[in-house]
C-alpha cells in the first residue's frame, strides 16, 4: 500500500492543519435539527487532542452558522481545548496550533477526518465503485 506523508511546510498553508467533521465523526450523529449534538464517539476526543499536539486543528460542519457557538462550547467542554467560531469571511486555511477553529467551511488541510468521505487514490474506477456502494447503486463504471 502506497502512503503519502504530508509534512507541514511553510510554503503550503494547507499542510499545517487537519480538519475533523463533527456529526458522525467526533460526535455520535443524532440528527442536528434543533441544535442537538451527540456525545463524543468513543476515542474521538483522545484522537482530536493527539492531533492537536502536532498540527493546527479545525472542526467543520454542514450545520448552519447559528449553531457554531454551541459546537465550539461542545469541543471545549469535552476536549479541554480552547475552541472558537471562525470570525473571518473568506478564510481558506487554519495554521495556528492550540486553539481549535470551528467553521462551516471545509478549509485547506493535510487531511480530513469525515464519516462520509470516499478516498480517491488516483484510480477513478475504484473511486466510482466506492461512491456507487455509498449511494446504493449496484454497479457504476467510469464512461470510456
Amino acid at each position: 500500500m502506497h502512503r503519502t506523508v504530508i509534512a507541514p511546510s511553510p510554503d503550503s498553508p494547507a499542510s499545517q492543519a487537519v480538519g475533523f467533521d463533527l456529526d458522525g465523526t467526533l460526535a455520535i450523529d443524532q440528527g442536528w435539527q434543533g441544535g442537538r449534538i451527540g456525545l463524543p464517539q468513543p476515542g474521538a476526543i483522545d484522537a482530536l487532542r493527539t492531533v492537536a499536539r502536532q498540527r493546527a486543528v479545525f472542526v467543520f460542519t454542514a450545520r448552519p452558522e447559528r449553531w457554531l457557538p454551541e459546537i465550539a462550547d461542545w469541543v471545549t467542554w469535552y476536549s479541554g481545548l480552547e475552541a472558537f467560531v471562525d470570525p473571518s469571511e473568506g478564510r481558506a486555511y487554519w495554521t495556528t496550533r492550540g486553539p481549535v477553529l470551528v467553521t462551516s467551511t471545509k478549509l485547506g488541510a493535510a487531511c480530513y477526518v469525515d464519516d462520509r468521505a470516499v478516498h480517491h487514490a488516483g484510480d477513478w474506477t475504484v473511486t466510482l465503485a466506492l461512491v456507487g456502494r455509498a449511494i446504493g447503486l449496484d454497479r457504476v463504471t467510469v464512461p470510456a
